[in-house]
């Protein structure tokens, strides 16, 4: 039993690094295809294998994901503001840094959350009814106050109109994964397309972390509140609540933003575990395709495994980032970004066919427009506010 769970961590962890470093495989993709061939190879996989193999994967990943997002500009849905302040510090050489702090508040929002658990369960019990029936105003004072703190008022409604439209409209309409072409036109196309250096300065490889330790344990913190939010709560996601912090965390301090988007993804799977065994609720698809393959998973292994992979996950990141940015940093820089625009416009194609070309051009030139007039950047995650507000309100 004991050996088969440690080649289940492994095999898990070793698919986590597939889907964290390559843009729109996710890890529901990879959980679903375990799920749908377990009976198949069910005489070498027992169930505990799988939810094993199921635990390890998407904690690797939320551990990975930033790592596409800071350096080629495609983001995930939990790390779309990573991209941001972590595209900055690339620039200043901080690439290797910027990655460090996001596997830093992963690490310690995956400590912190397994350290509170028990009060968490506890916690979700007693607390889930207000949250979820008071969501509509949380997302709406959200929305409001992320208006209220631009330069100019008029324009960042507008731009907060704009994405939300083309969010509900897309999020409701028959295109397949049309959060990738929402997310990369506006955070990743939007940044890769003003990039103007003819190559990535040389970077730094240092392995002090420059943060302040109050500031990194109240990112930390701040992180791990919002993903224990998002995995109690339905319809907000870590893309959410990494716009509901960036309002308290602004990206203009890119060391601890980076530290708590980091804790964000990881918090919001972790506690995933949590709301299952409290209220039944499978806030993901790797949990749900955890309740298809054991009817009562074992709260004990699924802790050990994400425990277990994200210490892995941390000991692999670094060396993985170091080599990648060995390799990018001898190329010539242009010819990387009209590469990198040229591969995230055939993925979108691949993942949403036309409809995703037309979303991925109105978010575009949204978020060229955006950085142009100096609008805060989290306005357009009313991409996904909308969606959410309408879901509750209709």
């Amino acid at each position: 039993m004991f050996l088969e769970i440690i080649i289940a961590i492994l095999l898990g962890v070793t698919f986590g690094i597939f889907t964290g470093l390559i843009p729109g495989i996710h890890v529901n993709l990879v959980s679903a295809i375990i799920v749908a061939n377990i009976a198949v190879v069910s005489e070498v996989i027992s169930a505990n294998m799988a939810l094993s193999i199921i635990i390890s994967l998407a904690i690797t990943h939320t551990f990975l994901d930033t790592i596409p997002s800071i350096f080629l500009g495609a983001p995930d849905p939990s790390t779309a503001l990573s991209v941001l302040p972590g595209h900055r510090l690339l620039n200043e050489g901080k690439g290797y840094e910027a990655v460090k702090l996001t596997i830093l508040g992963s690490l310690a929002g995956l400590l912190i959350s397994a350290t509170f658990f028990p009060i968490i369960l506890t916690i979700i019990e007693h607390i889930y009814p207000f949250f979820k029936n008071n969501i509509v105003t949380i997302l709406t004072i959200v929305s409001l106050f992320i208006i209220s703190r631009s330069k100019s008022k008029l324009r960042s409604i507008i731009v907060f109109m704009i994405a939300g439209t083309l969010g509900l409209i897309s999020l409701n309409s028959r295109t397949e994964n049309a959060l990738f072409p929402l997310l990369t036109g506006f955070f990743g196309l939007s940044t890769l397309i003003l990039s103007s250096q003819n190559k990535i300065p040389q970077q730094e490889f240092t392995e002090s972390t420059t943060i302040k330790p109050k500031e990194g344990i109240f990112s930390a913190v701040l992180g791990t509140i919002s993903g224990f939010l998002t995995a109690m709560l339905p319809g907000l996601g870590s893309s959410t609540a990494a716009t509901i912090c960036s309002v308290i965390k602004k990206d203009s301090e890119p060391n601890g933003f980076l530290v708590m988007i980091g804790a964000i993804s990881t918090v919001n799977f972790f506690l995933s575990i949590a709301t299952l065994i409290t209220i039944n609720k499978a806030r993901n698809g790797a949990i749900l395709a955890i309740t298809q393959t054991i009817q009562e998973p074992n709260m004990l292994i699924m802790l050990s495994c994400a425990l277990i992979s994200g210490g892995l996950a941390t000991l692999i990141a670094k060396p993985l980032t170091k080599k990648f940015l060995k390799v990018i940093e001898k190329v010539n820089y242009k010819k990387l970004i009209f590469t990198l625009i040229s591969f995230l416009i055939i993925m979108t194609f691949v993942l949403s066919s036309f409809q995703g070309l037309f979303i991925l051009l109105i978010a575009t030139s949204t978020g060229l427009y955006s950085i142009k007039k100096e609008i805060p950047r989290n306005t357009m995650m009313a991409c996904i506010i909308v969606p959410v507000l309408s879901y509750f309100l209709i």
